[in-house]
């Protein structure tokens, strides 16, 4: 089956060649499977996991094994190229990677090799979640997420997994029950800030709204931005929830500025 048509989206178009998310440094490997967290078990032993993506959680067991079987269909067997983001293992002995492979009908010499998280993402299939170690690849990986989150379609069509919107009626109360990476929708009303952090409310009432945490120390992370030019501008943060309705951020990939475009 190709990959593109089966999961209801054309492919992503081929990887680059050069650059910090692309084909370079990546090295030949072969997938022996994939295992049920959609970890890639290689036939030398080693395992690479998908850094910067979100599958369904265990709840979707029905979701999960849809969407890894369809994967294993794609991989298991066959050659891929893999790039670590890091000359280390994780903590849990896997290699967080980017991994590239050719279309599942199309695999030859000339073939062109595309990213096996974008397309994952192109289709729904995946969310993006902003790991410290895929910071490299959220430009394409968002731009790839795009379409499907405006869409609705693949796990964003899951009541449970769409961006919540602060200023619909029971926001709130919808942000405290989910579990997992949240995204949330809002324009920032106010700025508040004491000796160890800026706090960005979407709320007009700070103690009851949804309230974004960024430390003095990682705030230079988002760049040359003053905190008072964030009031009234749109936004879209995705993270854990911490405490009550509110998510701490560390990276520029945890926040993306979306100003003009109600719709998103």
């Amino acid at each position: 089956m190709a990959a593109g048509p089966s999961w209801g989206g054309p492919l992503p178009p081929p990887a680059e060649e050069t650059g910090e998310c692309s084909l370079e440094g990546a090295a030949p490997a072969t997938v022996a499977a994939v295992d049920e967290d959609f970890e890639l078990l290689l036939d030398d032993g080693r395992r690479a996991v998908f850094a910067g993506l979100e599958f369904p959680p265990r709840e979707m067991g029905e979701l999960r094994d849809a969407i890894r079987g369809r994967l294993s269909s794609w991989l298991a067997g066959r050659d891929i190229f893999l790039g670590a983001f890091a000359s280390t293992l994780d903590r849990w002995g896997r290699a967080p990677a980017r991994i590239f492979a050719s279309p599942a009908d199309g695999e030859s010499a000339s073939s062109p090799l595309t990213s096996v998280a974008a397309a994952l993402l192109a289709a729904g299939d995946a969310r993006f979640r902003p790991d410290p170690a895929a910071a490299v690849c959220a430009k394409a990986y968002l731009a790839a997420e795009a379409p499907a989150r405006e869409a609705g379609i693949g796990l964003w069509s899951r009541p449970e997994l769409r961006p919540i919107d602060v200023s619909s009626p029971g926001a709130i109360e919808d942000l405290k029950r989910r579990k997992g990476m949240i995204v949330v929708v809002g324009a920032i009303r106010s700025v508040g800030e004491t000796r160890r952090a800026f706090y960005l409310n979407f709320g007009d009432k700070w103690r009851d709204g949804f309230t974004v945490v960024i430390s003095r120390r990682n705030f230079a992370n988002l760049g040359q931005i003053g905190p008072r030019s964030l009031v009234g501008r749109r936004a879209r943060v995705r993270g854990l929830i911490d405490t009550g309705s509110r998510i701490e951020i560390a990276t520029p990939a945890e926040i993306e500025f979306i100003d003009g475009d109600a719709s998103r």
